[in-house]
């Protein structure tokens, strides 16, 4: 797909258990079942699934009035994780108390044939990250429910984990947002989600006392991100 004001409506804004957590993720049609691909940690608290999910999701410039806006009853015969990777799958279905408040206007879903491939991902390529950071508190200069994108470069890929990072800054509320690579042709392809920041630590010590010592977390402006070859069988 190529840049538009529109395409970037697959994203979504996710909200649950009424606030409790919040993330990104994408929205993704296969045949006539839709599905929202996500980070595991957002609808988990520890080993436990939360229960109601919003999804919202607007037109970039559309009015909010014109967004999608849902709720779903998150169980675990609707929700499917892939092994011990950091990946939700939700298949949205009327069976699992899927209600659509607003069907919008000018809302996009992803196709398996926007994804590519962990062996396609190119080092070095410009990449959008896509996702709603409510982490950042003063919501007066953003719409919390708009997306922000945000660009970098894949910085690097893990051969032994097949994972990838990104020179890009990721901030709470982006777990679970799509990476897109974008070519010289200005098309993107959705190559992984965001699963969380490679944190940057400081450690003081104490020179009177040697056991006495202080760590400092900082985001270092790398970000870990999973792609999406291991979803694809587990979507119809």
């Amino acid at each position: 797909m190529g840049i538009s004001i529109e395409n970037f409506s697959f994203s979504t804004f996710l909200s649950v258990d009424f606030g409790d957590s919040s993330g990104s993720g994408f929205r993704i049609k296969v045949g006539e079942v839709d599905y929202i691909v996500t980070a595991k940690h957002v609808i988990y608290n520890k080993a436990r699934l939360l229960s109601d999910l919003w999804i919202k999701s607007r037109n970039y410039f559309g009015d909010e009035a014109n967004g999608f806006s849902a709720k779903i009853d998150l169980t675990e015969q609707n929700v499917t994780i892939i092994d011990d990777l950091d990946i939700a799958i939700i298949r949205l279905e009327n069976q699992f108390n899927y209600e659509v408040e607003y069907e919008g206007e000018d809302i996009a879903s992803a196709s398996k044939e926007d994804f590519l491939l962990f062996k396609d991902i190119n080092i070095g390529a410009n990449i959008f990250l896509i996702g709603f950071p409510s982490s950042l508190t003063v919501d007066d200069f953003y719409d919390v429910d708009r997306p922000l994108l945000r660009t970098g470069i894949v910085a690097g890929k893990n051969m032994n984990n097949t994972t990838f990072i990104i020179d890009s800054l990721a901030y709470y509320g982006v777990s679970g947002g799509p990476v897109v690579q974008i070519d010289n042709d200005r098309n993107i392809k959705i190559i992984g989600i965001v699963s969380r920041f490679i944190p940057f630590i400081t450690e003081w010590k104490n020179k009177h006392e040697a056991s006495l010592s202080r760590q400092d977390f900082y985001n270092s402006g790398y970000a870990v991100c999973l792609p999406l070859d291991r979803i694809i069988d587990s979507l119809i």
